[in-house]
């Protein structure tokens, strides 16, 4: 069983990080899957998408402790399942699955050099004065975060710089001005990973400036 990280990040959220050694064939044997998600899965035309997603699947299965998957797929196209809020994300041979009692969303990373050139259009300019731009797990600390409160919003067409604030230091974002949630990061095996749940802690006045 290729888990290589299961933990509770905040209460009631839970996370499993799967390393993919399984082929396609042997993930569809092993889970039970819905019509709906069977015929999404199946006009997925990339052999490796396919693979990444099932095995996005058999992490889920991992924090159910049960090998059938219901999932269906909210008007945005979110995965979703009944009676809990799920989130999938996946990079190479890697994937996430974060199951929760409430909207969740996960974005897990390799770390790479490609990304330097590439920051100034996801993060505003507070956000770059606060952080190392040559320090790769800065920058993906941000990308990863950003990512993830996107998938929690749920909703399309947000914008990276305007709608999505990472304030670092105090592992929180804000999303659309409105919405504060927080962000929980782990790093390990040259991997960037940060979950976005509800903010717990009562948010008292705005900070000067990002951290």
């Amino acid at each position: 069983m290729p888990v290589i990280l299961r933990k509770q990040i905040f209460p009631n959220i839970n996370i499993a990080i799967w390393q993919i050694t399984e082929t396609e064939d042997c993930l569809l044997h092993s889970l039970q899957l819905c019509p709906e998600d069977k015929a999404n899965l199946s006009g997925i035309k990339l052999p490796q998408v396919r693979l990444q997603k099932l095995a996005c699947r058999a992490a889920l299965a991992e924090l159910l402790g049960s090998n059938e998957i219901g999932i269906t797929y909210s008007e945005t196209g979110q995965p979703q399942i009944k009676d809990h809020y799920i989130s999938f994300s996946h990079t190479k041979n890697i994937v996430a699955a974060v199951l929760a009692d409430m909207p969740v969303g996960i974005d897990i990373e390799e770390l790479s050099p490609r990304i330097v050139p590439l920051y100034p259009r996801f993060m505003s300019r507070e956000e770059i004065a606060a952080c190392n731009p040559n320090n790769l797990q800065d920058l993906y600390y941000y990308w990863c975060a950003k990512e993830a409160m996107y998938k929690w919003y749920a909703a399309k067409n947000l914008d990276f710089i305007e709608d999505l604030q990472v304030y670092k230091n105090e592992d929180r974002g804000v999303v659309c001005k409105t919405h504060t949630v927080q962000l929980s990061h782990i790093s390990f095996d040259n991997l960037s990973v940060v979950v976005c749940g509800l903010y717990f802690k009562p948010l008292t006045a705005a900070p000067s400036s990002f951290a």
